[in-house]
């Protein structure tokens, strides 16, 4: 009898069609295979069947992109697609310096690559560079070093010879911290050479000659990344003793996304080359940008979802995932994007393609990051179509959360089961696509994930608002329109709208508040003593209950409820099941939301 039986990858299994194989031999008719010897000898066999079935199996998985689960093998089928997946990326700040010289200043001077600025976030010290010096003039003893783009990390030059007697010399970077996007390339004739050539990354073979000063750059084992260099065919080729210098920044990544206060200590050169040692004084470090952009090494799940859809758009934008893939691309840091055309503009504007960005660690892209892509989009795009980048408009979604549990099931104090609770919805937020563009909120699943959280609990009383945020336009008579997408509440006895406080012009003295009566928003204040509600203008604006959507104009506010005059305007929706399109962005805001625990016996 042949044993064919393939189809057995349990020990068990195997193990038990080796007995029925051998069984069947003449030759082993009156053996005994439960004896010591022979049963030894099958589980050798077994295991050895058992252990070479899931190697094979493990190694076909790691042939295909979709099942692959080592990094090595996966950066390497993504090459294969023509995608090079993402190193970690640096946050980028934008700054204006300006020092003062006292005595006989220089007639200008250089802020040299590598060095710049120290900033403390979040209690902690890093350090933010140049990559390029920077050189001004110093006029009437002020040098003004205007947009300088400052990079957090430490700065870091490799020089290697190039030596052909060697086979297979490699340019390696070892340091998986590097930021690529960073990496400059100066190859000098020599050692000792003061001739150099710049060498620029290339993105694209096709327009690419044999003369190019181009290089490659690639991840390698390891998170490790190397460079390559023309072969004299595709770029120019490198010669004996040509001496490669690689410069690159190492950072932390996203830890100091959001960083806005810089210190100087920077190195400064005069016209001649020699260090500053004029005394002078920094005068101002004016943030312009705040330092964003930064993102952690691209993840495996992510570069599995990035690269069939970057292949997919062959480098040219066409389809709004070709723009969703080649954005993702340029830009790391993105949490969700979103894409459409003007044609569903209200009203509509032909020609353009509309993007919306939420980036990782912020609501919406600065105002450089957004004419840094859309420049850079030009390249991908059809002539005849403009890309334009719109912020997008979070709809922030508040849980208050009453939980009843049994003591007698768990030993957890109400506290603790709040928390609990709150993890857990945390927890599903992670996995349940909720936040993001086109998200949708599912009330049921929500309760039923807070019930699920310990097996004590036995019911909760849940209710949602809806929160946008809005910045104030200081000392100006504005008008606000906030769109909230989904219909309002209607009470005909409570006001569904609240807000957080701020300041008027025309009722300076006092803390104003928002709300609705009567279909009109209306402006109130506290009694200091009683608490109760003061009518200071009865119409500030509209409340459209079935379109969602509310207008304020009648007042000047001089001061917001935040530091960055933001003002926090609360609504009830009708639907406890809520939806967004388009640009609207979905948050469920857990730190602002309340969990409450109650005990029941």
């Amino acid at each position: 009898m042949p044993y064919t039986q393939l189809n057995n990858l349990d020990f068990t299994n195997i193990k038990s069609a080796l007995k029925d194989y051998m069984r069947a031999q003449t030759d082993f008719t009156d053996y005994d295979f439960e004896g010591s010897a022979l049963s030894n000898m099958l589980d050798v066999l077994a295991y050895n069947t058992y252990y070479t079935a899931f190697n094979t199996n493990m190694v076909a998985n790691e042939l295909f992109l979709d099942s692959a689960t080592l990094r090595d093998n996966v950066v390497s089928l993504a090459k294969q697609l023509g995608y090079t997946p993402k190193s970690i990326t640096s946050p980028k700040a934008i700054i204006d310096l300006d020092l003062t010289f006292t005595g006989t200043p220089p007639s200008a001077v250089t802020l040299k690559s590598g060095s710049g600025f120290v900033s403390n976030f979040d209690g902690s010290l890093y350090r933010f560079v140049v990559t390029e010096d920077a050189k001004v003039p110093v006029v009437n003893s002020v040098a003004s070093f205007n947009d300088l783009s400052i990079y957090e990390g430490s700065y870091l030059t490799t020089n290697i010879t190039i030596d052909t007697t060697l086979k297979n010399q490699r340019f390696i970077i070892e340091n998986s911290g590097v930021d690529t996007n960073t990496v400059k390339i100066r190859v000098y004739q020599s050692a000792g050479s003061s001739i150099y050539d710049d060498y620029s990354i290339a993105s694209n073979i096709l327009d690419i000659g044999a003369t190019d000063k181009v290089f490659f750059i690639s991840e390698q084992e390891d998170e490790n990344y190397e460079i390559f260099f023309g072969d004299g065919v595709l770029g120019k080729k490198l010669e004996n003793g040509n001496v490669v210098q690689i410069s690159y920044v190492v950072t932390n990544g996203e830890d100091t996304n959001g960083a806005k206060t810089f210190t100087f200590n920077g190195i400064l050169e005069d016209q001649n080359n020699t260090p500053v040692t004029l005394p002078f004084d920094v005068t101002t470090v004016t943030t312009k940008e705040i330092a964003s952009g930064g993102a952690e090494i691209e993840t495996i799940d992510k570069i599995k979802f990035n690269a069939p859809k970057f292949y997919g758009s062959q480098n040219r934008a066409v389809t709004s995932n070709d723009y969703k893939a080649i954005v993702r691309n340029l830009y790391p840091a993105v949490s969700d994007i979103i894409v459409f055309g003007g044609e569903d503009q209200e009203p509509p504007a032909y020609g353009k393609v509309f993007l919306s960005v939420k980036p990782t660690e912020a609501a919406a892209l600065s105002a450089f990051t957004k004419s840094d892509l859309k420049e850079k989009l030009k390249k991908h795009t059809v002539a005849s179509i403009r890309p334009e980048f719109v912020d997008p408009s979070l709809l922030y979604l508040e849980l208050t959360s009453n939980i009843y549990y049994d003591v007698n099931k768990t030993k957890l104090l109400p506290a603790e089961m709040a928390v609990k609770a709150s993890n857990a919805v945390t927890e599903y937020l992670k996995t349940s696509g909720t936040e993001k563009f086109n998200g949708k909120f599912r009330y049921s699943k929500f309760i039923s994930v807070i019930d699920s959280a310990d097996r004590a609990i036995n019911s909760n009383d849940t209710d949602v608002t809806m929160r946008k945020d809005f910045i104030a336009q200081i000392n100006a008579s504005s008008y606000y329109e906030i769109c909230y997408k989904n219909p309002f509440l209607i009470d005909c006895n409570n006001p569904i709208v609240s807000s957080t406080g701020f300041t008027t012009f025309e009722f300076p003295n006092y803390t104003s508040y928002i709300e609705d009566r009567d279909g009109k928003l209306v402006l109130y204040r506290l009694d200091s003593i009683t608490g109760e509600k003061i009518l200071l203008n009865d119409s500030i604006g509209t409340i459209n209950y079935t379109r969602g959507e509310t207008t304020m104009s009648d007042f000047t506010i001089l001061k917001g409820s935040f530091s960055d005059n933001r003002i926090e305007l609360r609504i009830k929706p009708a639907n406890k099941d809520i939806e967004v399109k388009r640009e609207v962005y979905l948050d469920v805001d857990i730190s602002q939301s309340k969990f409450v625990a109650y005990k029941e016996e």
